[in-house]
């Protein structure tokens, strides 16, 4: 069965139907109906891609495996029930907590470095001692 043209034209703003017309081939997707078509957008609901305002995604080498790291930035969405599940899970206490470390870190050698460049030394007597590598 053919798609109806009104079904094409609202096909063109509805993200599952883009996502879905991607991934399947285009004789195959000719033959569901608006029914048809309606169920499979409530099964996959869940699994279209969402837009986020910023969506940065890399992967990082790390010895024989390698990691990827995901930052996505975009309205909540998600209920006050499961926002306060997700914290409490001890990877993500032990990453937010990693992550506070190297913020401070870089965020006080950035501050060391700014006042080297200014020549600002109330302590010349503590100050670090770099060597030159010539």
């Amino acid at each position: 069965m053919q798609p109806t043209n009104s079904n094409k034209k609202s096909a063109k703003n509805d993200d599952f139907m883009q996502w879905f017309s991607t991934n399947i081939p285009p004789q195959t997707a000719a033959t569901f109906n608006k029914a048809q078509l309606t169920a499979l957008k409530q099964v996959f609901s869940e699994r279209v891609p969402k837009r986020h305002a910023v969506d940065i995604r890399m992967s990082i080498p790390f010895f024989i495996r390698g990691f990827y790291v995901v930052l996505l930035l975009g309205k909540e969405k998600r209920s006050k029930e499961r926002l306060s599940n997700e914290i409490s899970k001890p990877v993500n206490r032990i990453f937010l907590t990693l992550l506070g470390l190297v913020f401070i870190t870089s965020l006080l050698g950035s501050l060391y470095k700014i006042t080297m460049m200014l020549g600002v030394n109330e302590h010349p007597e503590q100050q670090i001692q770099l060597k030159n590598s010539q």
